[in-house]
């Protein structure tokens, strides 16, 4: 499954977050940079969400 790139809004509900992420819904937790729905615990844990490491390192080749 690709990684969501996409701001995940923390009005969405943690079960289909869940399934975007491929965690379980106690792992889901608020970016602290974005307040959106990442992987925040448990195995395999982001703290920044997909979608500000995006922002953070942009592809390379990329022009800035």
């Amino acid at each position: 499954m690709d990684r969501v790139l996409e701001r995940i809004d923390p009005a969405v509900d943690r079960t289909a977050a869940a399934r975007l992420l491929g965690c379980s819904p106690d792992e889901v937790g608020y970016c602290p940079r974005c307040q959106g729905l990442t992987r925040r615990y448990g195995r395999n844990a982001q703290v920044i969400c997909p979608a500000c490491q995006d922002a953070q390192h942009p592809a390379a080749g990329a022009s800035t």
